[in-house]
């Protein structure tokens, strides 16, 4: 198991849902112990059920999704509600930028390291998640109306 990516993913949804303190607001725990949670040095990583509670305070599985890759899995959402084409097409292209520019650092100096995988493991799993929203949203489009769009780039 990955425990510091789960560490990392920790640390990303402290910060999103605003802190320390505010995660110690809602969770079972106390700052001390979501201290230690994001704590490299300490070896210990979050309960499953904090990190649903932390994941649902930011509206994403953050921790939630490292847990699952770092177990080879990856976590797709059972429903997708319609979404602007614009806009999940964007979420796709700022993704694969994000992997291509991610993949690029982690081959300029010839080595590939450890913690590099993990950054370009994220970097991917980030990207599969926006293109298979962006998927199910034109699905759910076509499964609304019927039939499919008549054209994706805006008026013929």
């Amino acid at each position: 198991m990955n425990v510091l990516a789960i560490k990392t993913a920790t640390q990303a949804v402290i910060r999103r849902v605003g802190g320390i303190e505010a995660a110690a607001s809602f969770a079972r725990v106390g700052r001390s112990q979501l201290s230690d949670y994001q704590n490299r040095n300490v070896p210990v990583i979050v309960p499953v059920d904090v990190a649903i509670e932390m994941d649902l305070c930011a509206q994403e599985p953050i921790v939630l999704a490292a847990m699952a890759l770092a177990e080879g899995y990856l976590l797709t959402p059972l429903k997708v509600g319609e979404g602007d084409l614009a806009t999940d097409i964007e979420r796709v292209s700022e993704s694969f930028n994000k992997t291509v520019t991610t993949t690029l650092h982690v081959l300029a100096d010839g080595k590939v390291e450890p913690h590099e995988v993990m950054s370009m493991r994220a970097t991917l799993s980030c990207l599969i998640h926006s293109a298979t929203t962006a998927l199910n949203n034109l699905r759910a489009t076509d499964d609304a109306t019927g039939e499919a769009p008549v054209s994706l780039r805006g008026a013929a």
